[in-house]
């Protein structure tokens, strides 16, 4: 059985960097061309958590090294609980949210003595399962592509506000149809320690696609999106953008994929997008240019025969998003801007049979290696495989009570992963961690 976090609720919440007013505006940190969704650091925050009598959400916390961790949950202007535990690393220690708060929504802040940390979400319940990397940064603009409100489908945007202060956005959506006038969308406040969920199929129903940007004008919010398709349900979060998005899985086998692109720069930017197969199949290129303010979602389930991923390249700064689903299941998930040869995976081996994914788009042959990880830290033994240039390897694993994976290699690699139980499906991207 997994070894859960032995909850520690602090009565004191002494000095919390989460506690504090939000930076001033001219402080906040604003987007560059080059993004990383998430990269390791002493902080995450978790904007999407679900609890009631049928589903629950764990928080990973995941460390390099010995950290103290602490999980704060805010609610209506306080802090509600605080949650603390020690962790000696290398180890990934989860918590229920439902043995803490069994209230439906609740958005959380993961915060590490060690910077070498990462945090992640994994949903699951009945027919459901969603897993999603929290991000570690703090952005002026948020880009969220993927998202869609056809029938059947419910999406969802959440504003999760972690400060005491209250925070105010814009929110700008784009479809298929083009820029959407929304007036309640231009100015929306979110009080500190609290969050607000905005129904996007209530305002916009029977799109095919649509992308998001939130543009901060007062404090800071991290958001997410929220997609569900039947009984499942993906959930993804972006911090930026950048001329070129790694996605090692493209299709776990049975879905349909589509790669969401959204341009939010004035000008035109051509893509091309590279597939890299299991077995090194030649794979069809695509190109097309994206009008500026723009953005388009692309079938991409005739590149290859089988499982494959994608490299997006593009002449310009953007955001992308990768969403498969089959009427039944769905997944989505951000891609990582960067190749590196150290990963974390918080979540990976907690809900379900997980598989993960290695791209090496090098010329070399790469060695990987892997261990799993849960609170009292290495599970098993260290395994290895290797990774031809020009693929992508699958690496399927069996449940042996996880809640994280740590991954080497021996050239930069790309990784990401994916979790399948009773019937649902998640994609997630992992970490690269910092100094690389």
């Amino acid at each position: 059985m997994k070894r859960m976090l032995s909850l520690l609720l602090v009565a004191a919440l002494g000095v919390l960097a989460w506690a504090l007013p939000a930076p001033e505006a001219e402080e906040s940190p604003t987007i560059v061309p080059r993004a990383v969704v998430a990269v390791t650091s002493n902080h995450s925050t978790c904007p999407w958590a679900f609890s009631d009598g049928a589903i629950d959400t764990f928080f990973v916390a995941q460390t390099d090294e010995d950290a103290d961790l602490r999980f704060t949950f805010p609610v209506g202007g306080k802090v509600r609980k605080t949650v603390e535990e020690p962790q000696i690393g290398p180890a990934a220690t989860a918590l229920s949210l439902a043995a803490v708060l069994n209230q439906g929504v609740s958005p959380a802040v993961v915060e590490f003595s060690s910077g070498s940390s990462a945090a992640g979400i994994v949903e699951t319940g009945e027919g459901v399962l969603a897993a999603d990397v929290c991000p570690s940064a703090l952005s002026k603009i948020w880009h969220l592509p993927g998202g869609s409100t056809l029938e059947g489908q419910t999406l969802r945007l959440v504003l999760f506000n972690p400060y005491s202060d209250d925070a105010r956005a814009s929110v700008a959506v784009t479809s298929e149809a083009g820029f959407e006038p929304i007036p309640e969308l231009e100015s929306v406040t979110v009080a500190g320690r609290s969050w607000k969920v905005i129904d996007l199929g209530k305002l916009l129903p029977l799109r095919e696609s649509i992308s998001v940007a939130v543009d901060m004008k007062q404090g800071v919010v991290t958001p997410a999106m929220v997609l569900s398709e039947g009984d499942d349900q993906a959930v993804w979060t972006n911090e930026g953008q950048a001329d070129q998005w790694d996605f090692p899985v493209a299709d776990a086998g049975g879905l349909t994929p589509r790669l969401s692109i959204s341009n939010d720069g004035a000008t035109p930017v051509d893509y091309e997008i590279d597939g890299y197969s299991t077995t090194g199949a030649e794979i069809a290129l695509l190109t097309g240019t994206i009008d500026g303010r723009s953005q388009v979602q692309l079938d991409v389930s005739g590149l290859a025969e089988g499982v494959f991923g994608l490299r997006l390249r593009t002449s310009g700064p953007v955001a992308a998003t990768l969403i498969a689903d089959d009427g039944v299941r769905v997944a989505a998930t951000a891609g990582v801007t960067v190749s590196a040869t150290r990963w974390m995976l918080p979540g990976f081996g907690l809900a379900g049979v997980s598989t993960l994914w290695v791209m090496n788009a090098g010329a070399e042959t790469t060695t990987v290696t892997y261990r799993f990880l849960d609170a009292g830290g290495a599970l098993g033994e260290v395994e290895k495989v290797a990774v031809l240039p020009g693929r992508v390897l699958a690496v399927p694993t069996v449940p042996i009570g996880a809640s994280a994976l740590v991954v080497e290699s021996s050239y930069p690699i790309s990784v990401a992963w994916t979790m399948e139980r009773d019937g649902a499906i998640a994609y997630a991207s992992a970490v690269p961690m910092a100094g690389q």
